[in-house]
């Protein structure tokens, strides 16, 4: 049958390029050949092509939607030129693109030129009026050297009470300051980043009473190899990336705005701010954080790759970002060796430090390297250093398992399941080793039902409980659940295997020979790949 929905997509692209014309020039084979590219290499979320075909495209020569396209990806791939050109043009249709005009602003701050007329014709409607604000605050003041944007302590929100406090303390007006960063405190902010500015303003102001209490609440579990005391931040204080000009403070509020959309799960604006602020200021740990968290939300794995790569070991998010570049590393399938090259010198260096060899411990699991990863789960265990211990034992189980050891796995998954009694994946992976060995099915089939229970909308889970009845010779029961499996999970080859099974010996071939052709066009390689050809041939 002909796909007719991508015939339309070619033929709503063309009547969209075509359709727009500059002074009269007309579109050539070119022009339309390299829009058409960039426009499928968008479409199937291919970074490196995108990359390859947006700077071809004539931004002259399209319309306002794909201009603002390919004014993001250009930020986005720091290509600063073309974005200068774009901004420059969309701000020219459209005075009040507030996303142009604050590029237009970066821009102009970065080259040392005037930047308070940018501002001026940003409209309030586009734009939150309290940022405005917070950036009229940084960057206006008259010829006396006062500030006419500053509120007073009792009428500022956090976001202009944060940014009154930092702006006093660059102008070392340490009393005004601290008026702000009380205030703050006093609100209870569960912002980490704000925590952190609290912490490293009042250490500066040797507010001891507040300094302390900030510290307690500051999440710095993950914030290196061990965790940093006091002294530390009082030694160096560039650590957590305190505000000390007026540089640093615009790269704080672009960092603010970032956080806003992100939030608002506008995670494309995110991204764009989050990247005018790192060109404002490269080393902003906190602002990198962010920036990987819009990219896999964008599904931009690769870009958040770069940032979280070769990140000196000295940096206080090291762990965090270790462990996010581990995460992206098994998603994306590249630099995994290194990930792992590199944590194996960390544990040896860092032997008492239970993250990075459970880090590791994982990594090797995913590879299959199940003898390697025993060992440093077993040092986790050992250390007792870990609220979540049935996490490692569920782990250890998998590699014992994996390893046909199956007298330390069973003992591993049952420990896992006494520290936490109602997770559906350990429940499940433990009732299907049974069954996978045909033992304790009884007793597989009453956790089962405990899992779907728990976890009712999981295809996997689903499938096993199905197979207990299956096994159990009551197929009714053994179709009803696999159904449900297989349309939870129609793709999956061995969900669709069981159900043939199951349809033949409830007596319904037809449908079991379906199934079980079906399995070969869903993966061709499947590895009982014998069995189902000999099942769709003889049947069982």
């Amino acid at each position: 049958m002909v796909q007719i929905i991508p015939i339309c997509n070619l033929v709503l692209l063309s009547i969209c390029f075509f359709s727009l014309s500059v002074n009269g020039m007309e579109r050539n084979s070119n022009d339309f050949g390299n829009y058409l590219s960039w426009s499928h290499a968008r479409q199937d979320g291919d970074l490196n092509k995108i990359k390859d075909y947006y700077s071809l495209i004539d931004v002259h020569k399209m319309n306002n939607t794909l201009s603002e396209e390919l004014f993001f990806e250009s930020v986005i791939f720091e290509d600063w030129n073309k974005a200068l050109e774009i901004s420059k043009l969309l701000t020219k249709k459209n005075k009040n693109n507030f996303s142009a005009t604050l590029f237009l602003f970066v821009d102009d701050f970065l080259k040392g030129k005037t930047t308070d007329q940018s501002i001026k014709v940003i409209d309030n409607q586009y734009f939150d009026i309290n940022f405005l604000k917070a950036l009229m605050l940084w960057t206006n003041n008259d010829s006396s050297g006062k500030n006419k944007n500053i509120e007073s302590v009792d009428d500022c929100i956090p976001l202009i009470c944060v940014h009154s406090g930092l702006y006093f303390m660059v102008k070392n007006n340490k009393e005004e300051a601290r008026n702000y960063f009380e205030k703050l405190y006093e609100k209870n902010f569960s912002s980490n980043r704000v925590r952190e500015l609290l912490f490293v303003n009042f250490l500066e102001l040797e507010a001891t009473e507040f300094f302390t209490s900030v510290y307690e609440d500051l999440s710095l579990n993950d914030m290196n190899l061990k965790k940093k005391k006091i002294d530390n931040f009082k030694e160096n204080r560039n650590l957590l990336n305190p505000v000390l000009n007026k540089k640093d403070g615009i790269a704080e509020l672009f960092y603010n705005i970032s956080s806003w959309y992100y939030q608002k799960d506008l995670y494309k604006y995110s991204a764009f701010f989050g990247k005018l602020s790192l060109r404002i200021r490269p080393d902003f740990n906190a602002m990198k954080l962010l920036l990987v968290s819009a990219y896999e939300q964008l599904g931009y794995d690769e870009l958040a790759i770069d940032i979280v790569t070769d990140i000196d070991i000295k940096n206080p998010y090291f762990m965090k970002f270790m462990k996010i570049r581990s995460s992206l590393t098994d998603i994306v399938k590249t630099e995994n060796q290194s990930v792992i090259n590199k944590l194996t010198v960390l544990a040896k260096n860092f032997p008492e430090n239970w993250e990075i060899k459970l880090l590791l411990a994982d990594k090797l699991r995913a590879q299959e390297k199940y003898d390697e990863s025993i060992p440093l789960y077993s040092d986790v265990i050992n250390s007792n250093s870990i609220n979540d211990m049935w996490v490692v034992f569920y782990s250890r189980g998998i590699s014992y398992e994996r390893l046909n050891n199956w007298k330390a796995a069973e003992q591993d998954l049952k420990e896992a399941m006494k520290l936490e009694p109602n997770d559906p994946y350990v429940i499940n992976y433990l009732a299907y080793s049974w069954l996978d060995r045909n033992i304790n099915l009884d007793k597989a089939l009453d956790l089962l039902k405990k899992a779907v229970k728990l976890e009712p909308t999981d295809g996997y889970i689903m499938d096993s409980l199905g197979w207990a009845y299956y096994l159990l010779n009551s197929m009714d029961k053994s179709v009803y659940y696999l159904e449900k499996a297989v349309s939870l999970l129609p793709n999956d080859a061995t969900l669709n295997d069981h159900l043939g099974d199951a349809y033949w010996k409830l007596g319904r071939k037809n449908e079991a020979i379906s199934q079980w052709k079906r399995v070969l066009v869903i993966k061709p390689e499947f590895k009982n790949r014998k069995k189902v050809i000999r099942k769709i041939s003889e049947g069982i």
